[in-house]
């Protein structure tokens, strides 16, 4: 019963901080769904940790994709210069390097504040589990990719050999 309140919990706050953002693309919101699911199973979080937590989550996950948005964009207008990065002037090398350092500081600044945050609700094994599940969960992400991939040829009758 315990975990079918938690997984409700999950489920109504997921589509609450959906609607917030407006409508993502069908992709990005398996992708979260997935994101979430892995994350949960992760941190053994007692049901009140849960709803400290995932509220706390949300606004982390968002900072670090504005970031990611932000920068992308800088770097984009820089790269529209060039035709290809090999003839890129160095003036415009050296923009990219500043952003790409001004990006790393922004991320750690993020990541500082809410380790902080996170401490308030987590114990220290918890919010390691946290960190390293990134990682962990885009190795899974491309895992399942490459076996879709592997399913799909064989479906075609294609030979990778």
């Amino acid at each position: 019963m315990k975990k079918f309140i938690f997984t409700l919990y999950i489920l109504i706050f997921c589509f609450t901080a959906f609607a917030q953002n407006g409508r993502p693309p069908q992709d990005r919101e398996k992708i979260q769904k997935a994101k979430i699911a892995f994350l949960t199973n992760r941190l053994d979080l007692s049901v009140d940790q849960a709803k400290l937590f995932w509220p706390i989550f949300t606004e982390y996950d968002s900072k670090k994709i504005e970031l990611s948005h932000l920068y992308s964009q800088k770097k984009r207008e820089i790269f529209a210069k060039s035709e290809d990065s090999r003839n890129m002037k160095e003036e415009d090398a050296n923009i990219l390097l500043d952003i790409y350092l001004d990006q790393k500081q922004a991320e750690l600044d993020v990541e500082k504040t809410y380790m902080k945050k996170f401490s308030e609700v987590l114990n220290s094994r918890q919010i390691w589990r946290m960190i390293s599940f990134e990682s962990d969960f885009r190795r899974s992400l491309i895992d399942r990719s490459m076996k879709h991939d592997d399913n799909e040829e064989h479906k075609r009758g294609g030979n990778r050999n």
